[in-house]
């Protein structure tokens, strides 16, 4: 009974996730993925080159993240939901090698301070804090570098048949996979050297494998280096005329997992660091006396103990040291945005929760080790500090489905926007307009109609051609309120609003569309989520509680006079555009 209710803990997290993801994902590429779309092209053309993978990524060689979107993307029609489940999967494998890597720790499998430390950990790998990598399928790189990082300590420091030096070649394949698929994969092979040091064997032997890890690392750097040429230069002179924004940066970074606001998060990232920073010395203080002990006695190995010890304690330095270096890497690249990037970015906690796992692994471990006299006050409070961690990532959890749920019905706009985007004009306000549903998309709107283009040409997603527009429909779809018309400046801002629905139809519009005259194409768009309590009332459904909408446009758009301004919705349905009433 006891394992199947274990078996809940663990599963429950996962669960939530993919509940996440169902309910909050939407399949249209988003930000940097529409670059693919001309590898892509290439592709389906047969012209494609090993230079197209090799290519720079804003400033990262990510070239097996582009092989394995590349597979999925023509296996799925680029449906993202498939790199979002691949996701999914690849943090999934992560959680179960560092449970085998924690299952190390213990000789009694159903020890309770080992499975709270395990079902912490499985939490926070599959934490929602998270939620934009999550949600966005380029970002399974991420999970592929994590991934990769903790099987390469996996194979240095789990017990199995194979011999030191095949081993080390074994983390060295996964640390070449990590260093192509992001940049701050590069730092895996420095994060992994006491791993590597602590390999069996005499000195000699010892030294021979640091120097060939050492080669291994400087070719790798060597090869990543050939025709690097990055976008976006970092100016490490200027960070360091501002260390306190830097510091600032790498703190909030640490801290992001659990609080996200300004100075509370750098002061609870100096908290974890200075928790860390004590466990690699108290570790690392029992691993040096030990040597030294044994030095002084002639004697050429450890006591058992000590050598578990070692071993117990290595897999959880070296994750811990990945993420405290991947988090100076982006400060280093980031620092300049200042640290309220740091805590708005959910896409950078992915490495930070790194520590916090390292944190609570070690933690178990330091609590299990402790003499007798204290381990009932320090077992009291690491489940204390468990406890207060749940309480947390539940808070922090329902925090991201409050954030994703107002974002879902901005990107559920920019879906219908891209299968309308044949009709959507190329106009100043889906360029440059914080409203346009364009933007959502990419801010660099020249991309996604470039990226639609190609997507067309290949077949992959259905765009909105040959519709019907409607001007006098029998159901009323909603009305144009009459516009204010005092100032007659084409420079000035002016607003068009009204409400908008679809009649007989479960599924509200999420955009409205406008056209000047007599033209069938659309200038501006404004998203149909205002409060109207009051059209909900006249149409007797609750369905239509937030049909207004709203949004301001160019005077110059109204240049003859008010009436020439239309607002439509799109009827998927019957592929028509019907023009709202009133004007």
């Amino acid at each position: 009974m006891k394992k199947y209710i274990l078996f809940t803990f663990y599963l429950i997290p996962l669960l939530l996730l993919i509940g996440f993801v169902a309910n909050f994902s939407i399949n249209v590429p988003i930000d940097d993925e529409w670059r693919l779309a001309t590898l892509f092209e290439k592709i389906a053309a047969g012209n494609i080159t090993f230079n197209d993978f090799w290519a720079l990524h804003s400033n990262h060689r990510i070239v097996f993240p582009k092989i394995i979107i590349a597979v999925v993307a023509f296996a799925s029609r680029w449906n993202i939901n498939y790199q979002l489940c691949l996701s999914i999967g690849l943090a999934a494998i992560t959680f179960i090698a560092m449970y085998k890597l924690s299952s190390m720790q213990v000789k009694k499998i159903w020890d309770d301070l080992w499975h709270l430390a395990n079902i912490l950990t499985c939490i926070l790998v599959f934490s929602l804090v998270q939620y934009e990598n999550w949600l966005w399928g380029f970002q399974l790189a991420w999970f592929l570098v994590n991934l990769c990082f903790v099987a390469a300590v996996y194979a240095l420091v789990s017990n199995h048949k194979f011999l030191p030096n095949i081993r080390i070649y074994i983390a060295a394949v996964f640390c070449f996979i990590a260093s192509f698929s992001l940049a701050q994969g590069l730092l895996s092979w420095l994060a992994a050297i006491p791993a590597v040091m602590a390999l069996e064997g005499n000195a000699a032997q010892k030294r021979k494998r640091a120097i060939a890890w050492t080669l291994l690392f400087g070719a790798t750097c060597a090869i990543y280096s050939i025709d690097y040429h990055p976008s976006r230069k970092t100016s490490i002179i200027s960070l360091l005329n501002k260390p306190l924004v830097v510091i600032d940066y790498f703190l909030s970074l640490l801290g992001s997992p659990i609080v996200r606001l300004p100075g509370i998060s750098a002061f609870v990232g100096l908290v974890i660091f200075a928790i860390f920073v004590f466990f690699l010395w108290h570790f690392g203080k029992k691993i040096v006396s030990t040597d030294l002990e044994l030095r002084l006695d002639g004697q050429d190995a450890r006591p058992t103990t000590d050598l578990e010890l070692l071993h117990l304690a290595l897999p959880w330095r070296s994750i811990g040291l990945f993420s405290v270096l991947s988090a100076l890497f982006i400060t280093a690249g980031r620092a300049e945005f200042g640290a309220i990037q740091a805590i708005e970015s959910s896409r950078y906690t992915t490495n930070s929760i790194f520590l916090l796992i390292a944190i609570v692994q070690l933690g178990q471990l330091f609590v299990r080790e402790t003499k007798a006299l204290f381990k009932l006050n320090y077992k009291f409070i690491y489940r204390g500090f468990a406890g207060l961690l749940i309480a947390i990532i539940i808070i922090n959890s329902q925090q991201a489905i409050a954030q994703t749920r107002s974002a879902l019905l901005y990107k559920q706009g920019a879906q219908d926007c891209l299968q309308l985007i044949n009709y959507l004009e190329p106009s100043e306000f889906f360029k440059n307009s914080p409203e346009s549903c364009l933007r959502v998309l990419s801010k660099k709107t020249w991309l996604v109609r470039e990226g639609a283009t190609i997507l067309d040409t290949i077949g992959w997603r259905k765009f909105a051609k040959n519709v019907e527009f409607i001007t006098n429909s029998e159901k009323v779809y909603g009305y144009l309120d009459k516009p204010q018309t005092g100032d007659k400046s084409l420079t000035v801002k002016k607003k068009a609003a009204g409400w908008a629905v679809l009649p007989e139809n479960l599924k509200q519009p999420n955009i409205v569309l406008l056209s000047v005259g007599d033209k069938q194409s659309f200038f501006a768009n404004a998203y149909v989520n205002l409060d109207s309590p009051d059209i909900a009332k006249t149409l007797k459904s609750q369905l239509y509680n937030n049909a207004r909408w709203a949004v301001d446009v160019s005077g110059a758009d109204w240049a003859i006079a008010p009436t020439d301004i239309k607002a439509w919705v799109y009827n998927p349905v019957d592929n028509q555009f019907v023009q709202l009433r009133g004007g």
